[in-house]
């Protein structure tokens, strides 16, 4: 009954052609999970999400999630009835990135150190992709630039992958996993 609630939930989305404003459950869950001093620069509905990992067997896929961009990261959300995340990339660890976002299969390929992910977005979803380049850009810039300006003291080893992440997260940017509160 669940999965059932859930299609139709997800069909009905796209029927009214919302490919940029998060669902309110959603929205709800993403604002317990942003850091204090973060905020949602932008959202768009995508197609598929490719996260291919330095081992195989960490690689995934994941089918209509959200992209949000915020001042600090790119979070891959799954649309679902609420917040799941399935990834985050750190802007300022982005060493690459390539737009594709013609009118036939918009698509961004974004590099980190050892990792690679391809955000392909819905042709239907194009006209919302104008000007998606210059707001990542801008953000990336923005990001290094305050990586830049932090000390090396304000930096913490997470538990559980060992990623070096900003000290006033609740988060591992890479795992997701809570961070210790000292």
């Amino acid at each position: 009954m669940a999965i059932v609630s859930a299609i139709k939930d997800f069909m009905g989305s796209l029927v009214a052609h919302n490919y940029t404003e998060l669902p309110e459950k959603i929205q709800a869950g993403l604002n317990k999970y942003l850091k204090d001093d973060e905020e949602i620069l932008l959202t768009l509905l995508d197609y598929r999400a490719i996260y291919k990992a330095p081992k195989f067997i960490d690689s995934n896929t994941f089918f209509n999630s959200w992209f949000v961009l915020t001042n600090h990261r790119i979070i891959i959300a799954r649309n679902s009835s609420t917040f799941k995340r399935f990834r985050d990339i750190p802007l300022s660890d982005i060493t690459q990135i390539f737009y594709e976002l013609d009118n036939t299969e918009p698509r961004i390929s974004i590099a980190t150190p050892g990792k690679e992910d391809v955000i392909e977005f819905m042709k239907a979803a194009s006209a919302h992709c104008k000007g998606l380049e210059k707001e990542i850009d801008s953000a990336i810039e923005n990001a290094k630039s305050r990586k830049l300006h932090a000390g090396k003291n304000d930096f913490v080893l997470c538990n559980k992958c060992g990623s070096q992440v900003l000290s006033e997260s609740k988060y591992c940017s890479e795992c997701g996993s809570r961070l210790n509160a000292f």
